[in-house]
């Protein structure tokens, strides 16, 4: 892996994953809507698109010898635009777009960003009597992204690589995730209060995350997907205990005063040994470290 086009590369995880590129020697070409280079390493090359016209990426980067694609664009990953079902659906369809246009340049592999959130939805939506919110829409979105990219690379000829990103946390991460979402609500003295949070649960480090999603695009076996995760999940009242000692170790919690609508995975879904035998991928930042680093942040940028 010599060359590689990154698209939403001016994103949380596209901007690292650019820079973990360009430390290994690889020329990385980011590609972002106009004017959005603010967190693109300047040692990459940045080529201004708009997914709505895959297209145009032929225009701008003249390139025969890319390795890699990673589409990393995608519009309302977090917040209230992933239960907007139109803009979710025209995601999926970008993601096709991406294929395509990736093939019609001679890339020879594409990998996808996908989510633990499908895990979710493929266990629970389906189910009679299930009462799905509308985030779900975004992980129904990333389902069928997976699907149909997959076929689309199968008549591109191209490989194929779909990674399921678990819940990442740490420095830098501004959404409103469950770490942050629970981190905040204490550091603000606010009510600790949960779902009795018995459900199997992971969190990965950001470098990890990042670390995996370079090993995928370097050392995945075509038409694989890989789960990046921690390679230590458990429970998640164990997680938000951890979360409460690390800001205060006095603070009372309420575990079972939210509803909880939805599944408990098995454990074995959170599993890495596919990424590790196929990449040699390990996550090397355990939780109790990692929130430590993120808490610091946090409480000095709230």
């Amino acid at each position: 892996m010599k060359k590689v086009l990154i698209t939403g590369a001016n994103g949380f995880l596209g901007s690292l994953l650019s820079k973990k590129l360009l430390e290994n020697g690889v020329e990385v070409i980011a590609a972002d809507l106009k004017d959005c280079d603010n967190n693109i390493p300047k040692e990459a090359r940045f080529v201004s698109f708009d997914m709505s016209d895959y297209d145009s990426l032929k225009d701008s980067v003249s390139d025969t010898d890319i390795d890699v694609i990673y589409h990393m664009a995608w519009i309302g990953s977090s917040g209230p635009a992933r239960a907007d079902y139109v803009l979710q659906l025209e995601n999926a369809k970008y993601t096709c777009d991406a294929v395509k246009t990736a093939a019609e340049m001679g890339i020879k592999r594409f990998v996808g960003a996908g989510t633990l959130a499908q895990m979710d939805c493929m266990a629970y939506v389906g189910e009679d009597g299930s009462l799905p919110s509308g985030v779900s829409c975004y992980g129904s979105a990333k389902i069928a992204a997976q699907f149909l990219s997959k076929a689309q690379a199968n008549s591109s000829k191209i490989e194929h690589i779909w990674c399921f990103i678990s819940n990442t946390y740490g420095i830098g991460n501004t959404t409103m995730n469950f770490v942050n979402f629970a981190s905040k609500k204490m550091l603000a003295g606010e009510r600790a209060s949960f779902t009795a949070a018995e459900q199997n649960y992971d969190f990965v480090y950001i470098t990890d995350t990042i670390n995996g999603l370079y090993l995928c695009g370097k050392n995945g076996v075509p038409n694989s997907s890989y789960y990046i995760g921690s390679g230590k999940a458990r429970k998640l009242k164990d997680y938000i205990k951890i979360i409460r000692d690390t800001v205060d170790p006095t603070i009372p919690l309420y575990l079972g005063e939210v509803p909880f609508n939805g599944v408990s995975l098995p454990i074995e879904s959170y599993s890495c040994k596919n990424i590790f035998n196929d990449t040699g991928y390990k996550a090397e930042v355990n939780f109790e470290d990692g929130i430590v680093r993120t808490v610091e942040w946090l409480r000095e940028n709230l």
